[in-house]
């Protein structure tokens, strides 16, 4: 399938979802990825990129995140028509861009949105870019973040498309590279 067929299939699958159903997976993707940042705490110390999810997408409850584990977030910003990270005192406001004021960070680390995932790391954005032009310059750890009913064993991939180190579902932590659950 290619991706515009794809991203319409997953697309569909999360409209179908309740409000109250995304609630509930989004508590337990926090959950799993509260899990990840123990096994992890040396990433507690740097500066960690999320997203401000758009309506029907799957997101850690940041709440809840930060309550379990001291974390310095910063959340996607529109600066000169490219995508960049701002750093806000208190809880971020705005979807998908961070309202201001802000100050601008370059994020350590890395939490991906996606439209579907592979466990062998590929990642199906919404189709603009923006991720994929941010992160082919960056080397921090990506972590893409999705619903179990986003993934898909394979994902049509180009050159330019970035690939994940983890993958976080409401079920589980996959490690990509060592092929295996955390």
């Amino acid at each position: 399938m290619n991706k515009d067929g794809l991203r319409k299939d997953v697309l569909a699958k999360l409209a179908s979802l309740s409000d109250d159903q995304i609630i509930s997976l989004s508590f337990s993707l926090t959950q799993e990825l509260i899990k990840l940042f123990q096994n992890f705490p040396h990433l507690q110390s740097q500066i960690g990129a999320a997203y401000l999810p758009l309506r029907n997408e799957i997101a850690p409850v940041y709440q809840e995140l930060l309550r379990s584990v001291p974390l310095n977030l910063s959340y996607p910003i529109l600066l000169d028509g490219k995508m960049a990270f701002g750093c806000t005192s208190g809880l971020p406001s705005g979807s998908p861009w961070l309202t201001p004021p802000y100050s601008v960070v370059e994020p350590d680390w890395f939490l991906v949105p996606g439209v579907s995932f592979s466990l062998g790391g590929q990642r199906l954005g919404r189709g603009k870019g923006f991720y994929d032009r941010y992160l082919e310059t960056r080397n921090g750890i990506k972590i893409g973040l999705a619903w179990s009913g986003q993934l898909n064993e394979s994902i049509p991939v180009e050159s330019h498309d970035c690939h994940m180190d983890f993958i976080v579902t409401e079920n589980f932590c996959w490690d990509v590279k060592q092929q295996k659950h955390i």
